[in-house]
């Protein structure tokens, strides 16, 4: 990892079964029905990104002890989501 700070990525940000106020960040384009760790971090290795699992959960939902992300990516955390986003929809098709 680099000495620059991480991006946090947690799977909430890409369910479709929450509002953006409940901490969805991609449109329902991009969202998906319970997006899972693994998945992003099979992404993320295709990607060719350099990330770490964490077992910290998303303030919105704690009691869904999924995990989390910290990537480290050369663009932003907006432009990281949305890569993220439209893979994940792209592997949910192809399974």
């Amino acid at each position: 990892m680099s000495s620059k700070k991480p991006i946090v990525i947690y799977p909430e940000y890409f369910d479709h079964r929450l509002k953006r106020s409940e901490g969805r960040k991609v449109p329902l384009s991009e969202a998906v029905k319970s997006p899972k760790v693994e998945e992003l971090s099979s992404i993320l290795s295709n990607l060719g990104c350099d990330f770490q699992l964490s077992k910290g959960c998303h303030s919105g939902n704690w009691s869904n002890a999924g995990g989390s992300l910290k990537v480290n990516v050369d663009f932003s955390k907006t432009q990281l989501i949305h890569k993220l986003g439209s893979s994940l929809k792209e592997l949910r098709h192809t399974n």
